[in-house]
């Protein structure tokens, strides 16, 4: 090769074969870290796959050639809208706590479309107290899948029954003295959270059909002699969701069942928080203690359904401790203003 006659020339280009040599070397070393990098995220995947990808199926004693699926676990996260809400509501929380208005607050909050979800203290137990009436209706319904002609048959209310107090007062409860159907007990039992409905329902099934719902569902079963038994937020969305799905019950009767909980006698909580004129399928419960012991805990209230947002439905659960109800509504009214606000002017991009 003729060397160039001038030096400046010759410099400049043993300059450019270094350079290019260094560049190509550092090409292929960030090269090497995206591939790393790329397989690394991989292995993570299968991992989180392995670890939290799960699918809960109907346990069934006599079932052994089918195996049917009631729900998908995905694990928490991975969307940017819950995750920008749940930070809105840790925030409000946050404040509450420091205000003294709430001692304790969990929530779960669930895409029905895409199945991601977020959680705050999603896993602590609660006074399940009126979220009971959701099983009973469903474990009713489910005799009523075999034998359509249950939800029918009367029964008369002849000896009084004692139930405690209710502080939210049904606006219509079962009388004394009267005959009703099975029917006409589960719509007063749900739209109007009627007790003695509850108890006579409770009083004429066989308890080991609601245990099975349960055990059906993989949530804790509950000791029905004892009147606290406890429950998590996000245990008692699955009943939720296995009826918008309608992967318990079958279409007619998970309808159904929806339509009684959008019946609901309850303005407050959930409902308060969205307009008028979106539809709500909710469930709420609440438990007033007295004595010493309940200074700061001496009310629970609990709010849990299905917001059909025109962009698409949620599922969300709000169970609170606190000083008393009406703070806890407005609590659970603000919550639920917080994430339809979100849904509704954020932009989905996935």
């Amino acid at each position: 090769m003729k060397l160039p006659s001038s030096r400046y020339a010759y410099f400049r280009i043993m300059v450019a074969r270094i350079l290019k040599n260094r560049l190509f070397f550092i090409a292929v070393f960030f090269l090497g870290i995206a591939v790393g990098l790329f397989f690394h995220k991989i292995n993570i995947f299968k991992e989180k796959q392995k670890t939290y990808f799960s699918l809960k199926r109907l346990f069934s004693d006599n079932a052994h050639l089918v195996n049917p699926l009631i729900g998908v676990e995905n694990p928490e996260g991975g969307d940017v809208k819950l995750e920008s809400i749940k930070y809105s509501i840790q925030e409000y929380i946050d404040r509450c706590k420091q205000k003294g208005d709430v001692s304790d607050v969990s929530v779960y909050l669930r895409d029905l479309n895409k199945g991601t979800w977020i959680g705050i203290d999603e896993e602590q137990n609660y006074a399940a107290a009126s979220l009971l009436k959701v099983p009973i209706m469903l474990a009713y319904l489910k005799m009523a899948e075999q034998d359509p002609s249950i939800l029918s048959k009367e029964t008369k209310y002849e000896t009084e029954i004692k139930t405690l107090p209710q502080n939210i007062a049904p606006q219509n409860s079962a009388q004394l003295g009267n005959t009703y159907s099975v029917d006409k007990l589960l719509r007063y039992m749900i739209a109007y959270s009627d007790n003695i409905s509850k108890d006579i329902l409770l009083k004429n099934i066989d308890s080991k059909l609601i245990t099975k719902l349960y055990s059906d569902l993989q949530i804790p079963t509950p000791d029905l002699t004892e009147q606290e038994h406890q429950i998590s937020a996000k245990d008692y969305a699955s009943f939720f969701r296995v009826l918008y799905n309608a992967t318990y019950l079958n279409k007619d009767l998970s309808e159904k069942a929806i339509k009684l909980l959008t019946e609901r006698d309850f303005p407050d909580g959930i409902v308060a928080g969205v307009p008028e004129n979106i539809t709500v399928a909710n469930k709420f419960a609440e438990r007033k203690y007295a004595g010493e012991g309940f200074s700061l805990e001496g009310a629970q209230l609990h709010d849990c359904g299905i917001v059909y947002h025109p962009k698409g439905p949620y599922l969300i659960c709000i169970m609170t401790k606190g000083r008393d109800l009406n703070t806890l509504k407005g609590i659970i009214k603000e919550i639920s203003k917080i994430v339809y606000e979100q849904e509704e002017k954020t932009v989905d991009l996935y």
